[in-house]
C-alpha cells in the first residue's frame, strides 16, 4: 500500500500534487519561525522540545482541529502549506484555526505526558498575544534536555517499525521474486538434467532390453514315440512350454490382470498408485496382496532373474518396464508374462501348470502343430478336449464356464508366491486354518468382483459365482507331479537323451525341443511282456531241461531286446533289462544291458564267414571239423599252449562238413579256420565296417575271436545283422525321426524313404549268408525238435519247411562260461536281437541260446511280422500300430547255385549251394587226412 493511499484514508481528502517546496512538516515550529523572522528576534527552541511531525519517511500525524466560533466565518489556519507524503508534494489539510486555548491545551498535554515544566517560563495564556522574552542582558538559563516518557518511546518505536515495514514491502517482494526465479531456474535445470540422465540411462539400457525381450527362455524338451505318445519330459529348473497369446482364454487374462495389475491395459509400465497401495498394505498388514510392481515390472524381474528388493533394482526395472511398453504391445507383454511366471514349485509358465494340475495336454497334429492345453481351460473331460474351446464354451456340453473361472482364478493367484500357493503341496495358514491357495483364490475373485469382470458364458461375475467357484475348487484333487517315464520305454529314452546331450549339451534340457523318436510303444510293451513271460513263467524247456521257469530253475534273471527296421535302421524297441525298477543285482533294472559290451558267442560267426566269403569261400565249401591245435601267436611250439576249441559239451563232429552246416550247427573249429583264412585283421576291420566300434585290433586279434570272446553291445550286433538283412548296405541305427521346437518349427527330419547308408558287403555275399541262417533243415541236426528259430507251425512238430510261412534268418550264441546267451535274427523287413543272462555276470545253469534267448526272440519276431499268436505265447498282442510283414528272401543277380562233389569240391555232385557266378572251383581240395589232391577238369 502506498503512502498516498494511507494519507488519503487518514485525511479524508484526495491528495493533489503541489509545486511548492515542502515545509518541515511541524506546524508549531513553522509558525514560530515566521514570527521571529518578521520581528527580528532570534529563535530559541524549547529546551526539551522535539519535532512532533515525522520526517519524510514517517507517517504524518492527524492535525488537531477545533470547532469554529459561533457567528464567525471559518478561516483557513494556518496558511496552506505542503505536506510531505512519500515522493509527492501534498497540500496541508484545510481547517479552522484553533481555539485560544490551543497553546495552553498543548502545554497541558505536554505536562500530562512528561510532568516536567520547570524549564518552561510563564507564558501568557492569551492565545492572541505572542510571548516576548524580557530584554534583560542577563542570559537565560540553559534548559535541561527534554526526555520522553517510556510510553511515548514505545509508541514512537512502534510507529517507526510500521513505517519500516511499509518501506520494506517492495524490497521483500523483490527478494521473493528473485528467490522464485532462482528456484524455478533450478527446477528447470534439474528437470532438464534429470530428463537428460533418464534418456541416457534408457539408451544405455536399450540393448539390455532388446536382449531380454529376445532371449531364449528355458523350455521343456519332450520325447515322443513314433505315434506321438509322450514318453518323457526333460528340463533344467522347471517345466515350461510357451503358448501364444491367441490361445489364452479371456477369463484367464482377466483373472491375472485383476490380481496383479488392474491398470495393465492403460499404464505406461509402472503404476504409482499401485506402489502407494502396496506400501499401505504392507504398513497395515505386514504383507502385500497386490504388489506395487506392475505385470510389466514383474516380467522384467523374471527376465533378469533379479529378485532383490533394492533401489538399485527398482530404478532400472522401472526404466526397462517403460521401454518394454513402448516397444511391444500389451498383448505381447501379457503373453511373455504368462510364459515366464512361475505357477507352482515346478511349473514355469501357465501351460505347464494346466498340464500338471488339470491334465490338459496340448493337442498336436502329425507335423507337430499344437494347440496348447490352456486353450481348453473350461473343458470338462480330457477325452473331449478337442470339442471344448472358448468359441463354444457357452453352448458345448463338454464345456463349463464356471469350471474355467475356477481354474483361472486359482492359477492367477500363484505367481505372487508360487511355492506357497502350489495346490499340490496344500500348505495351510496356521492363523486361519485354511489352505493358502484357497485364500489366494478368494482374493483374486474379490478383485474380479471389484472390477466387474465379464466371464464368457456367464456374464458379469457375481458373488454367487464366486462362492460356487470357491466350493468347486475346495473339492478338487491335486496329486503331486512326478517326473516319470512312460512305463517300459525308460532304457530307450535314456539312450536318446545321452546321444542328444552329446550333440547339444545343456541346450537339450533348455531348448524346448519336441522329439519324435523311432520307438513304437505298443511294440515295446509287448517286448516287456515277452521277457517277463519267458523268464518268470513255466514253459517247455527242450533238450531235457524241464519246464522252468528260467529265473528260478536255470538262474536266468535278466534279458535285453532290440528291434530294428531292416532298411532304415530305425530302432523300434529297446528293452535294457527284465525290470527297470528292480534292485536285484542280477537284474540291475536301470542298467541298460542292450548297450553294454557282452561276449556275443557264436552270433559273431556270420561276420567271420562273410570275411571268408569275400576271399573265395562259399556256403557249399567243405571244411574239416576235427580237433585242432591253433597256435596262440606267442611263438611257442608247445602244444599245451595251443588254443583247442571244442563244441557244446566238449564234442566234435569229427567229419568234413560244409560251411552251411558248420554255421547252422554252430561248429567252432570251422569258424576259427575261417577267421585264420580271412585274416584276423580283415575280420575285425569288416566287423567295424558293420558298425561294431568296441573292437580293438591289438587286443582282439586272437584265434578265439571267431567264437565271440570280445565284448560287443547287443545294439551293435543287431545293427551288424541289419547289413545282412539289407543286402549288404549298412544304415546306422537311428532313434530320432523328427525334431521341432515349441513353436512348431521343424529342425530335423529323417526321411525313411531315403535312409542313405554304406555298402559294406555285396548283395551276393549278404544273400549267401542269409540263405544259411534261414535254413531250418540245416539246423535240424542240432536244434530239433525246437523250432523257435523259424515260423514253422507249432513248436516241436514241424520237420520240414512250410511254404505258408516266410523266411526268417537266425543265429544263436552261448559263451563257454554260460554267462551270455544270444539269439539274433531277421526277416526281409526287421531285425530282432535278444540277450539273456545275469547283470552281475553270474553264470546261468543248464541253458543255451535255443532255450534262454530264443523263446523271447520268437515271440517278438512273430509280433513285428504281424503273426502274433496269443494262444501259443500266452502274451496279449495288444494294439499293433506297427507291422513289418516279411517277404521271401530272393537271390540277387550275380549268384548261382552250383553242385560240387562233397569229396573234393570239384565236378558234379550232390553238394549244391550258392556261390558267386564266375567263382566256380577250378582245383580240388584235400580229402580225408591225406595231402594228395584229386584234380578234376572244371566243367
Amino acid at each position: 500500500m502506498s503512502n498516498d493511499y494511507w494519507n488519503q484514508q487518514q485525511n479524508g481528502h484526495n491528495p493533489t500534487e503541489h509545486n511548492a517546496k515542502p515545509g518541515s512538516g511541524s506546524l508549531l515550529h513553522d509558525y514560530r519561525q515566521k514570527q521571529r523572522n518578521e520581528q527580528g528576534f532570534p529563535h530559541y527552541p524549547p529546551a526539551s522540545s522535539m519535532p512532533l511531525t515525522p520526517g519524510p519517511s514517517q507517517e504524518s500525524p492527524m492535525p488537531i482541529q477545533g470547532s469554529p466560533v459561533q457567528g464567525q466565518q471559518p478561516q483557513i489556519w494556518p496558511p496552506a502549506q505542503s505536506w510531505p507524503s512519500g515522493n509527492k508534494v501534498q497540500p496541508l489539510p484545510q481547517s479552522r484555526p484553533q481555539e485560544h486555548g490551543w497553546v495552553a491545551n498543548t502545554m497541558q498535554t505536554v505536562r500530562r505526558w512528561s510532568g516536567r515544566m520547570s524549564a518552561v517560563p510563564p507564558v501568557d495564556q492569551n492565545p492572541l498575544v505572542l510571548y516576548h522574552p524580557p530584554t534583560s542582558p542577563t542570559p537565560l538559563p540553559k534548559a535541561a534536555r527534554w526526555k520522553r516518557s517510556r510510553s511515548v518511546r514505545v509508541a514512537m518505536m512502534m510507529k517507526h517499525r510500521r513505517s519500516r515495514w511499509q518501506q520494506a514491502r517492495p524490497r521483500v517482494g523483490k527478494i521473493v521474486s528473485i528467490i522464485m526465479i532462482v528456484v524455478l531456474g533450478v527446477l528447470v535445470l534439474s528437470t532438464f538434467s534429470a530428463s537428460a540422465y533418464a534418456y541416457k540411462y534408457y539408451q544405455d539400457q536399450l540393448p539390455r532390453l532388446q536382449g531380454l525381450a529376445n532371449q531364449q527362455i528355458e523350455q521343456t524338451t519332450r520325447i515322443y514315440d513314433r505315434n506321438g505318445l509322450l514318453l518323457y519330459e526333460a528340463y533344467s529348473i522347471g517345466r515350461r512350454t510357451p503358448v501364444e497369446y491367441r490361445y489364452i482364454p479371456q477369463v484367464m487374462q482377466d483373472a491375472q490382470t485383476s490380481a496383479e495389475d488392474p491398470t495393465f491395459w492403460t499404464n505406461s509400465g509402472v503404476d504409482p498408485v499401485g506402489i502407494v497401495r502396496a506400501a499401505t498394505q504392507y504398513a497395515q498388514k505386514g504383507a502385500v496382496q497386490s504388489g506395487g510392481s506392475t505385470i510389466t515390472q514383474q516380467l522384467i524381474k523374471n527376465l533378469t532373474n533379479d529378485t532383490a528388493v533394492t533401489i538399485n533394482r527398482k530404478i532400472p526395472e522401472a526404466a526397462l518396464a517403460i521401454g518394454l511398453t513402448q516397444q511391444y504391445s500389451k498383448a505381447k507383454i501379457l503373453e511373455m508374462y504368462f510364459n515366464l511366471s512361475a505357477y507352482g514349485a515346478q511349473n514355469l509358465g501357465v501351460e505347464a501348470a494346466v498340464e500338471d494340475y488339470f491334465h490338459l495336454s496340448q493337442q498336436c497334429d502329425k507335423n507337430f502343430k499344437c494347440t496348447p492345453g490352456i486353450y481348453y481351460l473350461s473343458c470338462l473331460d480330457a477325452a473331449h478336449e478337442l470339442q471344448c474351446n472358448p468359441s463354444n464354451c457357452a453352448t458345448s456340453k463338454y464345456c463349463s464356464p464356471i469350471l474355467g473361472l475356477a481354474r483361472a482364478s486359482l492359477l492367477a493367484g500363484m505367481p505372487q508366491d508360487p511355492p506357497t500357493y502350489d495346490p499340490t503341496f496344500g500348505f495351510i495358514d496356521q492363523t486361519t486354518g485354511q489352505k493358502y491357495y484357497l485364500e489366494r483364490q478368494q482374493y483374486v475373485l474379490e478383485q474380479m468382483l471389484k472390477y466387474q469382470v465379464l466371464v464368457p458364458g456367464l456374464g458379469t461375475i457375481t458373488p454367487d459365482m464366486a462362492h460356487q467357484v470357491e466350493a468347486m475348487t475346495a473339492k478338487m484333487q491335486f496329486p503331486k507331479y512326478t517326473h516319470a517315464y512312460y512305463h517300459g520305454d525308460e532304457h530307450f529314452v535314456n539312450w536318446v537323451i545321452s546321444q542328444l546331450v552329446a550333440l547339444l549339451g545343456e541346450t537339450f534340457f533348455t531348448g524346448g525341443f519336441n522329439i519324435r523318436t523311432t520307438i513304437d510303444s505298443n511294440l515295446e510293451a509287448y517286448v516287456e511282456q515277452a521277457v517277463h513271460r519267458h523268464l518268470d513263467k513255466s514253459e517247455q524247456q527242450y533238450f531235457g531241461y524241464g519246464y522252468g521257469p528260467l529265473n528260478t530253475v536255470n538262474d536266468v534273471n535278466d534279458a535285453a531286446v532290440v528291434v530294428m527296421d531292416a532298411h532304415t535302421g530305425e530302432v523300434l524297441a529297446m528293452d535294457g533289462s527284465a525290470n527297470y525298477n528292480s534292485k536285484d543285482p542280477k537284474v540291475q533294472g536301470n542298467f541298460n544291458a542292450a548297450l553294454a559290451p557282452r561276449q556275443p558267442g557264436s552270433t559273431i560267426k556270420p561276420i567271420v564267414y562273410a570275411a571268408a566269403f569275400q576271399q573265395g569261400w562259399y556256403p557249399g565249401m567243405v571244411v574239416p571239423d576235427f580237433k585242432t591245435y591253433f597256435p596262440k601267436g606267442d611263438g611257442s611250439s608247445n602244444a599245451l599252449n595251443a588254443y583247442i576249441p571244442n563244441d557244446y559239451q566238449n564234442q566234435y563232429s569229427n567229419t568234413n562238413t560244409t560251411v552251411r552246416n558248420a554255421i547252422a550247427d554252430s561248429r567252432n573249429v570251422p569258424a576259427v579256420k575261417a577267421s585264420l583264412f580271412a585274416g584276423l585283421g580283415n575280420v575285425i576291420n569288416l566287423a567295424q565296417r558293420f558298425g561294431i566300434n568296441t573292437l580293438n585290433p591289438q587286443k582282439d586279434s586272437n584265434v578265439s575271436f571267431a567264437l565271440g570272446t570280445s565284448g560287443i553291445p547287443l545294439e551293435q550286433m543287431v545293427g551288424a545283422y541289419q547289413v545282412f538283412a539289407n543286402q549288404g548296405t549298412r544304415v546306422p541305427p537311428r532313434n530320432v525321426l523328427d525334431i521341432w521346437d515349441n513353436y512348431g518349427r521343424q529342425l530335423y527330419h529323417f526321411d525313411p524313404t531315403h535312409p542313405g547308408g554304406t555298402q559294406v558287403i555285396s548283395p551276393q555275399i549278404a544273400f549267401m549268408m542269409t540263405s544259411i541262417l534261414s535254413d531250418e533243415v540245416a539246423r535240424k541236426s542240432e536244434f530239433w525238435p525246437d523250432h523257435d528259430l523259424s515260423f514253422w507251425g507249432p513248436v516241436g512238430y514241424a520237420d520240414s519247411p512250410n511254404a505258408g510261412y516266410p523266411n526268417v534268418a537266425a543265429k544263436t550264441g552261448t559263451t563257454s562260461d554260460f554267462k551270455d546267451n544270444w539269439t539274433i535274427g531277421y526277416t526281409s523287413e526287421a531285425v530282432v536281437g535278444v540277450w539273456a543272462g545275469n547283470a552281475n555276470d553270474e553264470p546261468m545253469q543248464n541253458v543255451i541260446g535255443i532255450t534262454g534267448a530264443a523263446p523271447i526272440w520268437h515271440s517278438v519276431m512273430t509280433y513285428i511280422s504281424g503273426m502274433c499268436d496269443t494262444s501259443y505265447d500266452n502274451i496279449p498282442c495288444g494294439k499293433m500300430d506297427l507291422v513289418l510283414k516279411p517277404k521271401t528272401f530272393t537271390a540277387p543277380s550275380g549268384v548261382i547255385q552250383y553242385c560240387t562233389s562233397p569229396a573234393n569240391g570239384l565236378g558234379t555232385g550232390s553238394n549244391c549251394d550258392w556261390m558267386l557266378n564266375g567263382e566256380q572251383p577250378g582245383s580240388a581240395g584235400y580229402v580225408g587226412g591225406t595231402n594228395t589232391p584229386i584234380v578234376t577238369p572244371t566243367p
